[in-house]
């Protein structure tokens, strides 16, 4: 069975929607489920007592809480009746959706069914919750109950845990089995934010003894630990091969290209399913639209570009596919010419490099469409090792090894006029926060912590960035930009900074002082100028940097700022 713990975010209890959700597909089976469906009911009752007390106790009070579980569900005084969720008909609609069993389900009033049974569970029986749940199972032919919990890296910190609590505490029992999809950094961040955070320090040996502890809670709970490979490059051709195939082919025809692609790939685990397997498929080009052909050239074009500068990582290629889709046709309407092969290209820079794509931007606009930088920089990364040719100091963004490697992709950018497909991005290019919607989930959350008001998320916040590749590193750094730049008045943003830069992140001075010169200096808080001064005095490195900023600030006559700017350098 499948549980997606995102659509439940929005609950009250996590816990509760859960059991709710698992209870019900089993009661719902139509094999083995009219067996069980009194036990089910029973269960259902005490998961509703349980929804009460949490619900209870924060917004009404422990003593009328206890009072009305001491005389069962039905004494549930008229006034607390109105707050209790309605989990059970909520759960009900999201389960009918996702049920798994091929056979048509009989739809169950699991509300009424249990405002009917007559038991009256206390307290106590909570606890007793895993032996019935174990002993139910029993009863029932079920050699195995395996659930899939998915999206849990979508939720909030303490909706992870209270997820992770319920399978521990109440159907971690034989015969069953939990599948968790997350991004085990996410879980990480949720377990150090609600359990170790707060009750350790902030020294090295505390560090290591939060690190240890979240761990063991890890390794007591996953029992195997599995991390999806990235796609190969013949995998994600194939991957867009097909998704095209599905896009512009019936459903019968599609099945037809399914299983001829498992008999290939079986054949050859490795190669790509590329255009002529497809016609040999569908018996012959003409059975291959005008369309499709065209997608599938698209396709051959774009996929190497995609592969190298997405990692391979099917949602990634999707996403990026469907932006590209848009783009082209928004292209066709306005009547412009453009090379896949360059928008792809192009878009891979956006994607993974949004800082520097939107420095390409700035520098096409200057040189109409032709960035001489860009030339140069191609010059450089196509260079043989053994020529050294140096980069003048303000291209060193460019000199790291993902983006040598993107200066390396076919085609050339050289000889393109990218005024059009600049055109084409102009909504990521002119967009305040453009990268939201483009960054990981992890990246959101570390950007959201770190703009927060709560020291201890921002400190793990800050050690979680230690963490980031480089692609993230660049989208979070990018994100922290902003609130520097569209609320020059406010700390968030520059306090942000300051502390990435006192934890030595790569990347975070240069971003500060660049977000800071490109701010409006009349509404610049006066606070900002002795950050930076703090900075140059604390890194040597930073020293030269950190003078010239001030300089330029000085000069910014009547301003706070200015003044600020002033007695930073002559203390």
């Amino acid at each position: 069975m499948y549980f997606n713990g995102w659509i439940f975010e929005g609950y009250e209890d996590a816990k509760t929607a859960l059991l709710s959700s698992i209870l019900i597909q089993l009661g719902e089976h139509t094999r083995f489920g009219p067996k069980i469906r009194h036990k089910i009911t029973g269960l259902l009752k005490r998961v509703d007592l349980m929804q009460l007390a949490k619900f209870g106790i924060k917004h009404v009070g422990v003593p009328l809480v206890m009072g009305a579980m001491t005389g069962g569900i039905g004494a549930i005084p008229a006034a607390l009746a109105p707050l209790l969720p309605s989990v059970l008909t909520s759960v009900t609609s999201e389960t009918d959706e996702q049920q798994t069993d091929n056979k048509e389900s009989e739809t169950t009033n699991w509300s009424e069914l249990v405002k009917k049974d007559q038991s009256k569970p206390d307290i106590l029986d909570i606890r007793k919750f895993r032996q019935d749940f174990e002993r139910m199972l029993a009863e029932t032919d079920i050699k195995s109950l395996v659930v899939l919990i998915d999206d849990l890296d979508r939720c909030l910190p303490d909706r992870i845990i209270e997820t992770l609590e319920a399978i521990k505490l109440f159907v971690a029992v034989p015969k069953t089995a939990f599948v968790i999809g997350a991004d085990p950094r996410i879980v990480r961040h949720a377990i150090a934010t609600r359990y170790v955070a707060r009750q350790i320090g902030n020294d090295t040996a505390s560090l290591q003894e939060e690190y240890d502890l979240v761990q063991d809670y890890l390794e007591k709970l996953i029992q195997i630990p599995y991390h999806l490979p990235r796609l190969s490059p013949a995998e994600v051709e194939t991957y867009v091969n097909l998704l095209a195939c599905q896009q512009h082919l019936s459903p019968e025809k599609c099945s037809v290209i399914l299983t001829h692609w498992n008999e290939k790939r079986i054949a050859n685990f490795y190669a790509a399913y590329q255009y002529a397997a497809i016609k040999e498929a569908l018996g012959g080009t003409e059975a291959i639209s005008g369309e499709l052909e065209q997608r599938l050239n698209w396709s051959n074009a774009i996929a190497p570009v995609i592969t190298e500068g997405l990692k391979g990582n099917p949602r990634q290629v999707k996403r990026m596919l469907n932006a590209m889709l848009l783009r082209r046709k928004l292209a066709n309407v306005a009547g412009i010419n453009i090379r896949d092969e360059v928008l792809a290209k192009l878009m891979v820079l956006e994607y993974t490099h949004l800082q520097r794509f939107h420095e390409l931007h700035n520098w096409q606009a200057s040189d109409n469409g032709f960035p001489e930088k860009l030339k140069l920089l191609e010059e450089w990364a196509l260079a043989e090792e053994d020529k050294d040719m140096s980069l003048d100091e303000s291209l060193g963004d460019w000199k790291k090894p993902s983006l040598k490697n993107w200066l390396r992709m076919h085609p050339a950018l050289e000889d393109i006029d990218l005024r059009d497909y600049f055109w084409l991005a102009r909504d990521r290019t002119t967009s305040t926060l453009a990268g939201v919607n483009m960054v990981s989930p992890l990246v959101r959350r570390l950007f959201d912590n770190l703009l927060g008001e709560n020291e201890g998320e921002q400190h793990i916040a800050v050690r979680g960035v230690a963490n980031l590749d480089e692609t993230e590193r660049e989208a979070l750094l990018q994100l922290l930009r902003q609130p520097v730049e569209r609320h020059p008045d406010q700390l968030n943003g520059p306090d942000a900074l300051y502390r990435l830069t006192q934890d030595k992140v790569e990347g975070a001075a240069q971003t500060l002082f660049t977000s800071i010169k490109n701010a409006n200096a009349n509404r610049l808080a006066p606070a900002i100028a002795f950050r930076v001064q703090e900075l140059g005095k604390a890194e040597p490195s930073l020293a030269d940097s950190s003078r010239s900023l001030l300089e330029y600030l000085q000069d910014k006559k009547g301003t706070g700022i200015g003044r600020a700017a002033t007695s930073a350098l002559n203390s």
